[in-house]
């Protein structure tokens, strides 16, 4: 981490990430990202910079994704199953180049980012994203 980086802390409940999420995430050892404290999803990344990206389902679970550079046949990135739990070893499955589910055109469309930098820097939204601070 730069001292560049800018730092939300956090001060009231999020409206719809949980404190208790995002704490877990933090707990199980990634960075967590958001552009504002009320969004309704964040991306998390791990000490490779890869990056993945959760939000909270209406039932209460956590949905992950994966993150790659947008392309015309898949996207953004892949949604992956509900997990059951915040562990590093679940949160890392959105590490995936793309699941088993996949066609083989779908693999190579996906090019990975290089960097939690270049994904920020691939846009003016993405660039208002600031790591958050667990207090």
């Amino acid at each position: 981490m730069t001292q560049a980086q800018a730092v939300i802390r956090h001060t009231k409940s999020l409206s719809h990430i949980s404190q208790k999420t995002i704490d877990a995430i933090h707990k199980a050892g990634f960075r967590v990202y958001m552009r504002t404290p009320d969004d309704s999803w964040l991306y998390f990344v791990d000490d490779a910079d890869r990056i993945g990206y959760a939000q909270e389902t209406r039932s209460g679970f956590v949905s992950i994704s994966t993150v790659h550079i947008p392309n015309k046949n898949t996207g953004t990135g892949f949604i992956l199953d509900d997990i059951p739990s915040l562990s590093a070893d679940n949160l890392a499955k959105a590490f995936v180049i793309a699941p088993i589910w996949a066609t083989d055109r779908d693999r190579a469309s996906v090019k990975k980012w290089a960097s939690w930098e270049a994904f920020k820097a691939s846009s003016p939204f993405n660039a208002d994203y600031k790591m958050f601070e667990v207090v």
